[in-house]
């Protein structure tokens, strides 16, 4: 490594440090004093400021890391050129006989490398702690209260909705359950005031059990029920340990995956991904498949953006650290209304196959990216 390869390698990775820390001490001041009151009550029982401090924002700062990491990088590298620029540096060493190509060489070995670790971030720090991430400080320590949004469970098809769950009780309030059907036609709806989760017994898997039933009526003694396989649906008519307004929904979702939904799923790791597409399942919507995709080709297009935004940058004659800020902004926006637009795309079946749409952003910038880094040479 020559003398001029280290220093803009440690002028990119100081200022990629510099603005990191910002938008992190940034995150923390404004998040601590919005929910001031809420993590003063939590000090005392997580054992005091310092360990509840770590324990809640360490996750989120490699969660802050997973998703500005690219987009600081392109920036890092933009300014560092733009320094060099205004310090008639680039010039020099043009001078000396170096392509622009090769003078920007350790910023993309730097880039390369902070994307690399954004890549083992994601599938060994943030998954470590991906129930931790999901919760806020009303609910930090199970004593919250979270609003239910509907949740399917893909193995069976049965649907779960409910007005609220409490964490600590581990209760839904007025569950509503939609079994598929075929089940039972015409009462294919559960409706209870409590649901409770249970683990698995010797008498049921595990599920959730539903007290209080009133629809359909107790009246009408339905027998339990098979969904593919699996014994799921559980009445009082034949299971002796259930009571006379009960009925029992086994599924294999936690209370956290019921509660948070989608929100917990996005901090799985590729394997766990790859195995919730390949299981068994009635019911399936394109937004694993696409989410699974663009997990694995994140890198590249983290690359794609350092590639597309360094040759921009090298052509700034003017200097201005304004252009500079622009540059990056376009890029940016631009790399970034593509991919969601193409995810939504393909997460609504107007895309096939739904995989595509996580390529169309590689399609589209990879070939512009070669092409700006060949202007270099």
């Amino acid at each position: 490594m020559t003398i001029l390869d280290r220093y803009l390698l440690f002028l990119f990775l100081r200022i990629f440090l510099i603005c990191f820390a910002s938008f992190v001490g940034l995150f923390i001041v404004v998040h601590l004093f919005s929910n001031l009151d809420e993590l003063s009550a939590l000090a005392e029982p997580a054992g005091g400021w310092g360990s509840l401090l770590l324990d809640f924002y360490w996750p989120r700062v490699a969660e802050l890391f997973d998703k500005t990491a690219a987009v600081l990088v392109l920036i890092s590298g933009i300014f560092a050129v733009n320094m060099m620029q205004k310090r008639r540096e680039i010039l020099a060493i043009e001078a000396g006989g170096v392509t622009p190509l090769r003078a920007i060489r350790p910023i993309l070995v730097g880039g390369l490398a902070i994307i690399a670790l954004t890549v083992w971030n994601r599938e060994n720090v943030i998954p470590r702690f991906k129930e931790s991430l999901v919760r806020t400080p009303q609910n930090w320590m199970d004593k919250g209260r979270v609003d239910m949004s509907a949740q399917v469970d893909n193995e069976t098809g049965v649907r779960f909705r409910g007005r609220e769950i409490y964490l600590g009780d581990r209760k839904i309030v007025q569950p509503n359950v939609q079994l598929p059907s075929e089940v039972y036609p015409g009462h294919s709806r559960i409706e209870s005031e409590n649901g409770f989760f249970e683990p698995e017994t010797e008498e049921h898997p595990a599920g959730i059990r539903l007290v209080g039933v009133t629809q359909p009526s107790p009246k009408l003694r339905l027998a339990s029920a098979v969904i593919g396989e699996k014994p799921t649906v559980f009445y009082p008519s034949d299971q002796k340990w259930l009571g006379e307004k009960e009925a029992f929904v086994a599924t294999s979702l936690s209370m956290e995956q019921v509660a948070f939904g989608s929100r917990l799923s996005q901090y799985r790791t590729t394997p766990e991904m790859m195995a919730a597409v390949r299981q068994p399942q009635k019911w399936f919507g394109n937004n694993q498949r696409v989410g699974l995709h663009t997990r694995i080709l994140q890198p590249f297009l983290d690359l794609t953006l350092l590639l597309l935004g360094l040759p921009l940058a090298m052509s700034n004659s003017d200097r201005n650290i304004f252009v500079a800020a622009g540059v990056s902004f376009l890029v940016v926006a631009g790399v970034s209304v593509v991919t969601l637009t193409a995810q939504s795309l393909g997460a609504y079946n107007i895309v096939r196959p739904a995989a595509l749409a996580a390529w169309l952003p590689l399609l589209v910038f990879t070939p512009l990216a070669i092409l700006s880094m060949g202007r270099l040479k």
